[in-house]
């Protein structure tokens, strides 16, 4: 990317505007998606998205078609290459999120954000019905279960306990 382009909004949060992201859509309107961009035709009156201030949630509208979007984090980078010859590739972008675009909202999970009261929380830990568990392939499927290992926690012992194990032995 030659120029990166950062707002800043009110709450001093800086977003990067210039992002690559993967967007998966139902079955029919990823087939009319695929022709509009194969013909050439523009899609800046028929395809919009909309992200709510969290970017987390938001709407994606294409032609007569209105989806409730939610981004979700990849388990892995995965880099983005563009070419003008088909032989030299050059990259463009490291793409890390997914929006996934459904017919019906997740009630339950905008339910139970309202109820349960906010802990102090590490601002830099993303939640985990944020973290997408495969990956973008069929072969990746559950990749965040299978093979990533689980962090382990460490177990704290008192001193005194500690010290009368020492002393038996």
């Amino acid at each position: 990317m030659s120029k990166r382009e950062v707002a800043t909004y009110k709450d001093d949060h800086q977003h990067d505007l210039e992002g690559q992201f993967i967007m998966r859509l139902p079955e029919e309107p990823a087939k009319q998606l695929r022709e509009v961009l194969q013909n050439g035709l523009p899609l800046k009156d028929r395809l919009g998205i909309r992200l709510e201030n969290d970017l987390r949630y938001g709407e994606v509208r294409f032609d007569n078609w209105t989806f409730h979007a939610k981004v979700v984090d990849l388990p892995t980078i995965v880099e983005s290459l563009k070419t003008i010859d088909n032989k030299s590739f050059y990259k463009t972008a490291d793409i890390c999120q997914i929006l996934i675009c459904k017919e019906e909202d997740d009630v339950s999970n905008t339910e139970d954000e309202t109820n349960i009261k906010q802990k102090k929380k590490d601002p830099l830990k993303v939640d985990k019905k944020f973290l997408w568990p495969h990956g973008i392939t069929p072969p990746t499927k559950n990749v965040r279960k299978r093979r990533f290992r689980k962090i382990l926690k460490k177990k704290y012992v008192e001193a005194p306990e500690i010290e009368k194990e020492v002393n038996e032995f």
